[in-house]
């Protein structure tokens, strides 16, 4: 037999890693000076590990569920016989604090309207659930409690009543309860002190030394329901309450479901939060509890296109310089997107250019000269091209009085000859059909006429003198204009090679007869009847090919391979980790000003295993890991029976190998 202490300090390491980094490394520090050495060279590698893998987002996620906790119960030899492992029921909008070896889970809603008011304990070393047999006053049923841990007690205040759809009606109700619940002799006590802060629920709390401290919240004043930005302070040796003065009138706006943490024993960080109807907040206050007058500052937040955006019903925790938020993952952005803008050319310099996107272009030097007698108007930009001018003059050399144009001009009266003719063919089909709507010829009409190749050549004076010299047309009407400025704007869009700057893609369609160019190409000319039978001819021409096929196969037909499936795509529908750098809160040894700075994710911040969108959970810091528990499905908050999760997920960092 080999001894373990002949192994090197770093294989020891690594086995060490496959223990839960709580009971059982406490027990393996007692072992020896050596192992205790190794234990805690572990548990602080571990925590840097931690923070290293939140910095570059390389980390894991583990669950526990009820098939995960049925293999414990097969391969517990502790439990009696016959006798299941209990495990918590589902739930949302609970209260979570780890104390130890352990995490607590109180109250929540259930899945049928329902509130609980039962108290869990999860044993981190070994896995299991357990409800402790407490006695004493126990708390009203409720969610969207306050709870913390304080010595060896849990201090539990506020919370609210599910509304109940089913037997026994549950009425809607705010709680201004205050309980302890003492560890050790595992029994509930009532306190209630005056003056008291008023019934609350979505608040937050953290404790500093011996006062909790409570912000915010929805509460009941005056008998108006109305969000809170008020703070109270909790003497938890003398389970007294008080509010603190503070200096002027800066503090955060009222808000309820913010996240707050607790920096050092005199400050405290609040972010996020809802103070109604679309009013999400994703700001940041610091609270200065230094002096005796306390100081609310607001604090800069950067990088906020990687922040998390829905902080109110989403948890998050602190893991020293870090705060962790879990929320839904961002929104991917598509791999092409145009947006719509107005193009028009402009002559500059000596190339012919384009305006810039998204803004307005210079308007374009004048094309039309005056002569004697005649007012000539400017052409109007429209969206997609030139218009032309109400009283056209006969063109002679694609100029309005004979002088020569410059290549930039000449490509210009080019193209606007032959858009100008397709907007008078449009202008009088239009009319022509509101005249005799149920006139059927003949004539097909062709909306674009004219070659590409004649937008840049030469220009053809009959051709130029024909489209000046065509008739007026009646001013047509109002959805006639529409048509026939889409029309105008299509055709401006048609030319690709020559103009690189056009989009290679387009996001417009339009249900009307003049359609986009690149889907407008003349097929041949057939009835629809004919078509039709046409196509049902080839149709069962292929059914009966396929039937004789069938019928001539031999009996023994060898089975083709199957194909292997395509790779899944990323989920979006899963958690995404936030990740937010505060080490620069509380150090001002650079200078800079205090603030936040969110991590740039990777991969959306979605990780291998991310767990399904829940909002409602609760988020706590273990060693070396985080612990993330319920939730509930938004999309079915508003059925009746509501889709809960009991399960447990673990994020960590992946073991390496040596």
């Amino acid at each position: 037999a080999i001894s373990l202490n002949v192994l090197p300090d770093e294989i020891l390491e690594f086995i060490f890693t496959f223990l839960p980094p709580y009971g059982d490394l406490e027990h393996c520090s007692l072992v020896c000076k050596r192992w205790q050495s190794i234990v805690k060279n572990f548990v602080r590698r571990s925590q840097l590990n931690l923070e290293k893998g939140l910095a570059d987002f390389r980390l894991r996620w583990e669950v526990f569920s009820q098939q995960t906790a049925a293999a414990v119960e097969a391969n517990s030899p502790s439990l009696p016989t016959g006798m299941p492992m209990p495990i918590i029921a589902g739930r949302f909008a609970h209260s979570t604090v780890r104390h130890g070896n352990s995490m607590f889970v109180f109250g929540g809603g259930s899945s049928s309207d329902t509130t609980f008011n039962d108290l869990w304990r999860f044993d981190l070393t070994h896995m299991r659930w357990s409800r402790p047999l407490a006695t004493g006053t126990y708390p009203s049923p409720k969610g969207s409690a306050s709870m913390v841990a304080w010595r060896d007690k849990l201090v539990l205040f506020g919370g609210w009543r599910y509304p109940s759809l089913h037997p026994p009606y549950q009425p809607w109700c705010l709680f201004d309860e205050l309980h302890y619940y003492d560890l050790v002799k595992d029994r509930w006590l009532a306190r209630n002190s005056m003056p008291c802060p008023p019934p609350m629920a979505g608040h937050s709390a953290t404790v500093h030394g011996n006062r909790m401290i409570v912000f915010g919240g929805y509460q009941i004043k005056d008998d108006v329901n109305v969000n809170s930005n008020d703070t109270w302070v909790l003497d938890l040796d003398e389970q007294r309450w008080w509010q603190p003065l503070f200096v002027g009138n800066t503090r955060p706006a009222p808000r309820y479901g913010q996240i707050q943490v607790e920096l050092d024993k005199h400050h405290l960080l609040v972010v996020g939060g809802c103070g109604g109807a679309n009013r999400v907040y994703t700001d940041a206050w610091l609270l200065d509890m230094t002096r005796d007058a306390w100081s609310w500052k607001q604090l800069s937040v950067r990088n906020k296109n990687y922040g998390a955006v829905h902080m109110w019903c989403n948890p998050g925790c602190r893991v020293n310089n870090y705060l962790v938020v879990v929320g839904p993952s961002p929104k991917i952005p598509l791999d092409f997107q145009i947006m719509k803008q107005s193009r028009v050319p402009v002559v500059g310099g000596s190339a012919l250019r384009f305006a810039g996107l998204g803004q307005a272009p210079p308007p374009p030097p004048p094309l039309y000269q005056q002569q004697p007698g005649h007012r000539v108007q400017m052409p109007d930009r429209r969206l997609g091209g030139i218009a032309p001018p109400q009283h056209p003059q006969r063109l002679n050399n694609g100029r309005l009085g004979g002088a020569p144009l410059a290549p930039q001009e000449q490509y210009l009266a080019n193209r606007r000859a032959i858009l100008n003719q397709n907007i008078r063919q449009a202008q009088q089909f239009m009319h022509n059909n509101n005249i005799n709507n149920n006139n059927n010829n003949n004539n097909h009409y062709q909306p674009r006429s004219g070659r590409l190749s004649d937008l840049h050549a030469p220009p053809v004076p009959a051709a130029a003198a024909a489209v000046a010299a065509a008739p007026a047309v009646p001013a047509p009407l109002d959805g006639d204009a529409d048509a026939a400025q889409r029309l105008q704007r299509n055709l401006a869009l048609r030319c690709r090679d020559n103009e690189p700057l056009l989009p290679k893609r387009f996001d417009e369609h339009y249900e009307d007869p003049f359609r986009m160019a690149a889907f407008n190409v003349p097929g041949r000319s057939r009835s629809a009847s004919r078509d039709h039978s046409e196509r049902i001819r080839r149709m069962e021409e292929k059914m009966n090919a396929i039937r004789n096929s069938r019928r001539s196969a031999p009996a023994h037909v060898e089975p083709q391979t199957l194909r292997a499936p395509s790779p899944k795509r990323l989920r979006c529908n899963v958690q995404s980790l936030f990740v937010c750098d505060i080490s620069s809160l509380l150090q001002n040894d650079n200078g800079c000003e205090p603030g936040l700075d969110w991590v740039e994710y990777k991969n959306f911040g979605v990780l291998n295993g991310a767990p399904d969108r829940l909002i409602l959970s609760s988020l706590i810091a273990g060693n070396g890991e985080l612990i993330l528990f319920g939730g509930v499905h938004k999309e079915t908050l508003t059925d009746i029976t509501h889709h809960v999760s009991n399960s447990i997920h673990f994020l960590s960092v992946p073991r390496d190998i040596i």
